[in-house]
């Protein structure tokens, strides 16, 4: 590899560096190509050249944060606790081993309306992998998710409440809270029992 194509990879991984950063402290719709090519030491043309647009470059950060950081492990889960337990784990973890993959993740979800079309299917074709998906499925078949989403949807906004949990945590640097605790979340997407 000569010295050329080894300069345009090093600045290429910058400016993703820099995009993951300025993401993960502001949503979409605030980032701009400005600041991250300000962060990366880069001229924004440059960004602009390499990526086409802030959506262009949004897309390969997306695809490169499935592929590198949101690497599920291969657990069996038995049931719909064991899901929910897994997820809230999961959110913890990235707080605490990947605090600006989790704050990215977070911000993603947040404003997941804002965010362009072609980005939401890789994250949710990404998601839908995770072993947990299965049982949020079978809730949702059951009606025991609350009709206004979809499994998708409801573990979404599960993780969403999780990670935001999780980042105060450490933010705070107090020790997380029991996994059970995070489970006071669990009526914002499962269908209320009535009362007899």
């Amino acid at each position: 590899m000569n010295k050329k194509e080894l300069q345009r990879q090093e600045s290429n991984k910058r400016i993703v560096d820099a995009a993951l950063i300025e993401f993960s402290k502001n949503n979409y719709q605030v980032a701009t190509l400005t600041d991250i090519a300000i962060r990366a030491d880069v001229s924004k043309g440059l960004v602009t050249l390499r990526f086409g647009s802030k959506a262009g470059l949004f897309m390969d950060l997306i695809k490169m944060v499935c592929e590198k950081e949101l690497v599920f492990e291969e657990k069996t889960i038995k049931n719909f606790n064991e899901a929910i337990l897994e997820v809230v784990a999961y959110s913890k973890y990235l707080a605490k081993e990947k605090p600006i993959v989790a704050k990215f993740l977070y911000r993603f979800l947040d404003s997941i309306e804002f965010i362009p079309e072609d980005s939401r299917q890789i994250m949710k074709e990404h998601v839908m992998t995770h072993g947990a998906m299965k049982y949020f499925n079978s809730e949702a078949k059951a009606g025991r998710i609350n009709s206004h989403f979809d499994a998708y949807g409801a573990l979404c906004l599960f993780m969403t409440n999780c990670l935001s949990l999780s980042i105060s945590t450490v933010n705070a640097e107090v020790d997380f809270l029991n996994d059970k605790d995070y489970l006071f979340m669990l009526p914002l997407i499962t269908v209320h029992k009535k009362k007899k």
